[in-house]
């Protein structure tokens, strides 16, 4: 029987779950809804970053019409692609904005990036500028004669200062004060419609090249907007980030819901656990986002006051710490709410936030989209309860992806059957509440039992003596009967003394006893992508190494 918790979030009003019926699609179109702001609004901050003085709507959309005026100078033109790649900063979202006035399409760049990474995404892309912080141009220079489309590169600085000359790439460079100081303020004179591709954005895979998401004006708008009607967004709220601006959560889950809400945003570098709620706090935030791993960051850090004494109403953590939901929100002083949903879809569930919290659910169909769990073999519908591959399709058209940029195979492939596969696994109970189980890629059947590696790891990262660990399915034998065990690949803290049979007993204490691993492979990092992921295929490729240690050979019992 599925647990609740009751947790009711009371609304004002009624949720409008036909809102965007009621809407004229022409104005879902972020440059006409950020003049309009600049109008209405007028001097109300909008966007700040730390502690730095905030941009007014106004200020913001006249620096806005400046970098878009000084990109059709530069010959951008309506469909043109053109490059980011820098770190969280005011400048980000004006250089985003400004794309967009331009009629240009915005192709964000993970700071991670390097070498053929970086090269790929800018050539890829077919970017014509390229902004890039100077910290991030000794990158560019040993790649630069391999991205022949690129004619120019906008140097920003901290504090807008004159970026230091690199002669290996002088020929193409252009510092960001020059570019905004020789700029017009006027309003460019580009018609943008809202089924106009926005974003590519690329989102990277642990098999092959990051594919390109194509996105239009229309999409971007619809995800923004839902957030606002879900949360209930009015023009006092103060929504916090400190997630990287090149991905979505950051750009359409919290700048543009509170470009739309009339709200001001409040962005900070990066992530840190012993900031977090200082920051919170300064920052007089009402509303958050946060990833699920930042959770149990934030819940293993020693108690501060300020993790009580702030100002937020609510915060939107996929996926939530089902395991300690309660403790979580008391400890913290807030309340959660919780969604589902890809760079490809925008958010497909949302918690109800007038119903109980069902733990472990990630909520029900968002307004516009169709949800179901299907075999993933045949695609057919399971029946409730089952766990199968969730896929999505959109209920009015031009707010999911259009497709992957230069991979039409790939498009074909993962929209197959008029539905797209998200490639996760998951299940639907018979209210329709669906929960996430894992990647299906990643899900383990194991003597009749299926085994989430996402849970598993979980559990195993619990451990205070262990850093990281990631878990995957090995064939134990030859031949085509060969079924998985289970395997976790292990990165201890180095000041920790940590042996196998320590790691057994940890998960026996924790796990059901199909669920406890075989295998342990203790590693000094795991194989990542340049956006963190694990590359689980290389793992499996590696397969039972000579320092893998096996519990069935070491005599382990695990008890039933």
């Amino acid at each position: 029987m599925q647990k609740d918790i009751n947790i009711k979030i009371l609304r004002e009003k009624p949720f409008d779950s036909e809102w965007y019926l009621k809407e004229k699609r022409e104005k879902w179109v972020l440059p006409l809804i950020l003049t309009e702001r600049a109008k209405k609004l007028g001097n109300k901050p909008f966007l700040q970053y730390q502690n730095e003085k905030p941009y007014s709507f106004k200020e913001a959309n006249t620096l806005a019409n400046k970098i878009a005026n000084g990109l059709i100078k530069l010959g951008i033109k309506k469909g043109d692609r053109v490059a980011v790649l820098l770190p969280n900063s005011a400048d980000y979202i004006l250089i985003w904005f400004g794309i967009l006035k331009a009629g240009g399409i915005m192709a964000p760049v993970n700071t991670a990036y390097k070498m053929d990474f970086l090269q790929y995404i800018i050539d890829n892309s077919d970017s014509k500028i390229l902004f890039a912080a100077e910290e991030y141009l000794e990158r560019i220079a040993p790649i630069q004669d391999k991205m022949p489309q690129l004619e120019k590169i906008i140097v920003w600085s901290q504090n807008n200062k004159n970026f230091q000359k690199v002669r290996a790439i002088s020929k193409r460079l252009i510092s960001y004060k020059e570019f905004l100081d020789s700029s017009s303020s006027e309003e460019p004179d580009v018609d943008t419609k809202f089924i106009d591709i926005a974003r590519l954005m690329y989102t990277s895979g642990t098999t092959g090249r990051s594919k390109g998401v194509t996105k239009s004006h229309a999409a971007d708008y619809y995800s923004a907007k839902g957030y606002v009607e879900m949360l209930e967004l009015n023009n006092k709220d103060v929504l916090f980030t400190c997630l990287p601006l090149f991905h979505s959560n950051a750009q359409v889950l919290c700048v543009y819901p509170a470009l739309i809400a009339g709200a001001r945003v409040a962005i900070y570098e990066r992530f840190s656990g012993s900031q977090f709620w200082k920051w919170i706090k300064e920052s007089n935030a009402t509303i958050f986002n946060c990833l699920g791993a930042m959770s149990y960051f934030l819940w293993r850090q020693p108690r501060v006051s300020e993790e009580k004494e702030h100002k937020v109403r609510l915060a939107l953590i996929s996926p939530s710490p089902h395991d300690m939901l309660k403790e979580f929100m008391k400890r913290f002083n807030i309340k959660i709410l919780e969604g589902y949903g890809l760079t490809e879809t925008g958010v497909v569930t949302y918690m109800p936030s007038d119903q109980p919290f069902r733990i472990g659910s990630c909520g029900k169909e968002a307004p516009g989209y169709e949800v179901k769990i299907v075999d993933p073999e045949t695609d057919e519908e399971l029946p409730r309860g089952r766990i199968g591959e969730i896929v999505v399709r959109p209920r009015i058209p031009n707010i999911m992806l259009y497709h992957y940029h230069k991979m039409p195979e790939k498009t074909v492939e993962d929209f197959r059957n008029f539905w797209f596969h998200t490639g996760d696994a998951g299940k639907m109970d018979k209210n329709g509440y669906v929960y996430f189980v894992d990647r299906v890629k990643d899900y383990i059947r194991r003597r009749g039992e299926n085994i989430s590696s996402f849970e598993v790891e979980r559990i195993v990262c619990q451990h205070p003596g262990i850093a990281e660990a990631t878990a995957v399915g090995i064939k134990s034998g030859e031949g085509k009967f060969a079924e998985d065990e289970l395997m976790i690949v292990v990165v201890k803290k180095s000041e920790k003394h940590l042996s196998y049979e320590e790691v057994i007993k940890h998960c026996e204490e924790r796990m059901p006893y199909f669920m406890v691993p075989r295998f342990i492979r203790f590693v000094p990092s795991l194989p990542k992508t340049p956006t963190e992921r694990v590359q689980k295929h290389l793992l499996k490729e590696q397969g039972i190494t000579t320092d893998t240690w096996d519990r069935e050979k070491a005599r382990h019992q695990v008890k039933r």
